[in-house]
């Protein structure tokens, strides 16, 4: 291998590095947020089809709460922060409908997450795949956030973006 790949390797691998969650800095400090009809619920594992089948490692060992419908959404998360600190979102990617009433338009796939400043994480960040009850696999987002924030995001037609928090204990 010559040294120009070898460079390029290792700039990854720190970049991939310092990107990683401190997962100990967002239970210190997770943002204190309002959902428009949706309540937080602790994520844990179980048989309802309308929870969680699995839940990653540090999503669990981190006592993670994630905020779930109860009422109706339109496939639609509004957050309001309160107060600054972490935040993740997890969302689904897999076909609910086709495009009818233009969902489509105003959907947020992962480049545009990353150019709002989302983080990314990965299988090996979380411990594992975070997948609902329906068997529905999520992809995870983190960002800290600020007090006035207010995000209006949609991933999929049905299903919302659904928020998580790290309880701080």
């Amino acid at each position: 291998m010559n040294k120009k790949v070898s460079l390029i390797m290792l700039a990854t691998a720190v970049c991939g590095f310092a990107r990683a969650a401190d997962w100990e800095a967002m239970k210190r400090a997770p943002a204190q947020i309002e959902v428009i009809n949706m309540q937080p619920t602790p994520l844990v594992a179980g048989e309802d089809k309308k929870g969680w089948a699995t839940v990653p490692l540090q999503l669990s060992k981190y006592e993670a709460i994630v905020y779930m419908p109860s009422g109706n959404t339109n496939g639609v998360a509004d957050i309001k922060v309160k107060a600054d600190g972490f935040l993740m979102l997890a969302c689904n990617y897999d076909y609910q409908g086709n495009s009818s009433g233009k969902w489509d338009e105003e959907d947020w796939n992962e480049k545009k997450f990353k150019t709002k400043g989302w983080h990314l994480m990965g299988k090996t960040e979380l411990g594992g795949i975070l997948v609902k009850g329906d068997n529905r696999a999520q992809v995870v987002f983190s960002k800290q956030v600020r007090k006035g924030d207010n995000f209006r995001i949609r991933c999929n037609k049905y299903d919302p973006p659904f928020p998580i928090l790290l309880t701080a204990k």
